[in-house]
């Protein structure tokens, strides 16, 4: 016997099949390991989150979570294998500012920004500090502005390429009147050890990596972003004080892979959010400085948008080409 099927019902057919199968994404990835990529060095401040966060995480889902050192390309080379990645929730990527900055400052990124990465959760936000050589001159910030202006050619600063540090160190030139020729160095061992023997004279760095060297006198700290003042730091003023409010705090998050269902990226932010939220996690995030946030994925990805509608008037005010 022949049964003919009308168009509405398959259609409605297919939408519970579809609907029924993301359901059991959303609950099945906590049936499997969780990868959680970083595309930077083990050692890293994205590394030490990731593995705090990932430890906590496999404790509340009982699976493992394995954290992946992926560097290269300004994390790019991570972010594109994440990507590309089934979005099934069992592979996380955490990031930094350097995807905002990779819209601004690549003519063709590895991946689109940023629609290549779906953002789950901001994890923490923490403070640059503006560091400088221990051996440089001056103590202060404003000593600093006049020791540049002073000595023009003389002061130079470090960077690790085009990124959201070369971008506030540029808007800072800017906005107080000097001028730096900037060095580029392959990573952050390279670029502080070139500040403690005073071969370049800043660099904006995490706080907290740092400190050891600061308390040794080997390295300074002239100013922190934020709203207030860093408990590391209790001495050197916030960017806001200084009049440069668009140095913000640099932040870590965590990004699922393209195309990966809202169903998902919802549970994922809610088994992640009452991890970074727990007593433990909270406790052991601001150990190392830094204040753990647990936000929306809408609030991540409005963050992302605002820092490259304002990056791109920046870079194009300065003259700059992506590359």
């Amino acid at each position: 016997m022949f049964i003919q099927i009308s168009r509405r019902a398959a259609l409605l057919s297919s939408a519970m099949l579809l609907s029924s199968s993301l359901s059991a994404m959303a609950q099945g990835y906590q049936n499997r390991p969780i990868k959680i990529v970083v595309p930077y060095p083990a050692g890293s401040t994205p590394d030490a989150l990731a593995r705090i966060v990932g430890e906590s995480l496999a404790k509340r889902i009982s699976q493992p979570v394995i954290v992946e050192n992926k560097p290269g390309a300004g994390g790019m080379i991570g972010a594109k294998a994440v990507s590309e990645a089934s979005p099934d929730g069992t592979t996380l990527l955490m990031f930094t500012p350097a995807w905002s900055a990779a819209k601004v400052f690549q003519a063709k990124p590895l991946i689109p920004v940023p629609e290549g990465l779906e953002p789950v959760m901001m994890v923490a936000e923490g403070a640059f500090a503006l560091t400088a050589a221990g051996a440089m001159p001056a103590k202060t910030f404003d000593q600093f502005v006049a020791y540049a202006k002073a000595n023009p050619g003389k002061v130079n600063f470090a960077t690790t390429g085009l990124g959201d540090n070369y971008l506030y160190l540029l808007l800072m030139q800017r906005e107080k009147a000097f001028k730096m020729d900037a060095i580029q160095y392959k990573g952050s061992a390279d670029y502080v050890a070139a500040l403690v023997s005073n071969d370049v004279q800043v660099a904006i760095t995490p706080q907290y990596s740092m400190l050891p060297l600061v308390r040794d006198g080997k390295l300074r700290v002239l100013a922190v972003s934020g709203d207030t003042r860093s408990k590391a730091y209790p001495d050197a003023p916030t960017f806001k004080e200084l009049g440069l409010p668009q140095i913000r705090n640099n932040w870590f998050a965590l990004f699922a892979p393209r195309n990966t269902p809202a169903t998902l990226v919802s549970k994922l932010n809610e088994d992640l959010v009452a991890v970074v939220k727990s007593p433990e996690v909270s406790k052991r995030v601001k150990e190392i400085y830094f204040e753990p946030i647990g936000s929306s994925a809408e609030q991540m990805r409005q963050r992302i948008s605002t820092e490259i509608t304002e990056w791109t008037a920046l870079v194009q005010s300065a003259g700059i080409q992506p590359q």
